[in-house]
């Protein structure tokens, strides 16, 4: 079974947060037939749609990262 979350923060990490992203993970999934068998998976089990699920938890990291920094910068801590 592929873990579905540390795929998409891999491909995160690469890719940023662009179409890149995007049409990689989409490509992925019409390549690989059990990746989206998990994935539709991971959706059900998370209360995704498989259409935008990896999108919503993409942007789910980033807002998350976003929040991090706010909050530092919030106290007094600028770089």
């Amino acid at each position: 079974m592929n873990d579905i979350s540390d795929l998409l923060r891999e491909l995160l990490d690469r890719y940023s947060n662009t179409s890149d992203l995007d049409r990689e993970f989409r490509r992925m999934l019409r390549d690989d037939a059990t990746l989206k068998e998990d994935y539709e998976m991971w959706c059900d089990e998370r209360g995704y749609k498989p259409s935008t699920g990896y999108r919503d938890y993409i942007d789910e990291i980033v807002e998350s990262q976003d929040s991090i920094w706010d909050t530092y910068h919030e106290f007094g801590n600028n770089i």
